[in-house]
């Protein structure tokens, strides 16, 4: 969900800086065994995982997610709904663990090694969502974050507010530029919807209160009363808005965490390392709080080879591979000690951006009500075509808060 995104699952090897060599802490298992994972098709994490077999003796016979997303959760979904055993080790984003972990498919991994080693040292918002799902049904190799960025040559200083956000962007939009270009198309609209609920104080028990409609007429209004939004915005996925950043037609956006690295790396960008800004979102009616995103390890519980599955997971989860994983395909650790860690901040950009990676994750929350429940695949849809109809305008606020909140009734029963 940031999946790694839904956007592609090749896209992070291009980004992916040089990985550093270390060794493992492990002991090579007493018999050798070979375990079916399926995960990201980028060959530098690829390489990481072939050396399981040698360090700790059970082998990964992987194999590679679908291009197209939908494909994913057609193939992960029958799997679980059939118990097939095929598959011992799922690398699992926010849905594929709240899919499982919510439909009783998963392995909850509380009482194992490679979550209580380190289990002190994982990021607050992870110990959040453990508590939402009531489990450990992923061990993370990375989590990320839904950052606010804005160009400091277009707005000098981030906005701390709604009123100010909106403010600045009206300050900077005129014909070919847009003062805030949010995700809207490719399935992201849904963050934004989440982000701006969770700010205007939204009751995402039901969506029937009076805060969800101010914030559904927040983004309303960026397309069609401010017009600091283009109404294009519903067909932009994140490739289009980070490329319309690169070329100066966005003062303010949200992208992932990589986009730190990717707007910069793009021929002809305007945006350097001296006016990217960074920062946490402008608070809205109750909070400015953003929302978070990774992936992990999810351990199928029809597999038939467990204990395997175990011991792979504890090597996985030792901080010696999480930073070879890490800067392998360019995403922050889960774990808060490694934020100080010089090797990772030149690695890792992103670490050392505006406040600090501590301060722009503080308080983020995961894609509660959708990774909590059991109906993730619908839920997910639901808050995405209610960002949808907002953006385009094909609803008005009224009208779509009526529509989600029957919506909602329907599926969760």
């Amino acid at each position: 969900m940031r999946w790694m995104n839904r956007r592609g699952f090749m896209k992070t090897t291009a980004l992916a800086g040089a990985a550093i060599g270390l060794s493992s802490p492990y002991v090579r298992a007493q018999s050798a065994a070979t375990i079916n994972m399926m995960g990201w098709s980028s060959p530098k994490l690829r390489a990481v995982l072939a050396r399981a077999g040698k360090e700790v003796g059970v082998s990964i016979n992987y194999d590679v997610m679908p291009s197209k997303w939908d494909d994913v959760m057609a193939k992960i979904t029958l799997w679980g709904q059939s118990g097939y055993s095929g598959i011992d080790l799922l690398m699992a984003d926010d849905l594929i663990s709240g899919l499982w972990g919510m439909n009783g498919w998963a392995e909850d991994l509380s009482g194992t090694d490679a979550w209580t080693k380190n289990s002190s040292d994982v990021v607050n918002n992870i110990i959040a969502l453990n508590n939402a799902v009531g489990g450990v049904y992923r061990i993370f190799f990375y989590m990320g974050f839904e950052s606010f960025f804005f160009n400091k040559s277009m707005v000098a200083k981030a906005p701390t507010t709604w009123e100010e956000m909106v403010s600045a962007a009206k300050d900077v939009t005129k014909e070919g530029i847009w003062g805030w270009r949010p995700l809207g198309g490719g399935g992201h609209a849904f963050n934004t919807v989440l982000q701006t609920l969770n700010q205007a104080g939204a009751d995402l028990a039901t969506l029937n209160d009076p805060a969800t409609l101010v914030a559904l007429q927040f983004m309303y209004d960026w397309v069609q009363k401010d017009k600091i939004t283009p109404p294009s915005t519903i067909s932009e996925d994140e490739s289009a808005v980070v490329s319309l950043a690169a070329a100066g037609k966005a003062a303010m956006w949200w992208d992932y965490e990589e986009g730190y690295n990717t707007i910069r790396s793009i021929g002809n960008t305007v945006v350097t390392k001296e006016n990217l800004g960074v920062a946490r979102w402008p608070k809205g009616p109750s909070s400015d709080i953003g929302l978070v995103h990774g992936w992990g390890f999810l351990l199928s519980k029809f597999s038939q080879k467990k204990d395997a599955a175990k011991e792979l997971l504890s090597w996985l989860s030792s901080k010696d591979i999480i930073r070879e994983m890490d800067i392998a395909v360019s995403v922050p650790p889960p774990y808060k000690s490694m934020f100080e860690e010089p090797g990772l901040q030149k690695a890792l950009p992103i670490l050392t951006a505006g406040p600090g990676w501590s301060e722009l994750i503080r308080g983020a929350k995961f894609r509660e009500p959708i990774v909590n429940s059991p109906a993730v695949a619908q839920l997910w849809s639901m808050f995405e075509h209610l960002g949808g109809y907002i953006l385009s305008g094909e609803k008005s606020p009224e009208d779509a808060q009526a529509w989600a909140v029957e919506e909602y009734k329907s599926i969760r029963g």
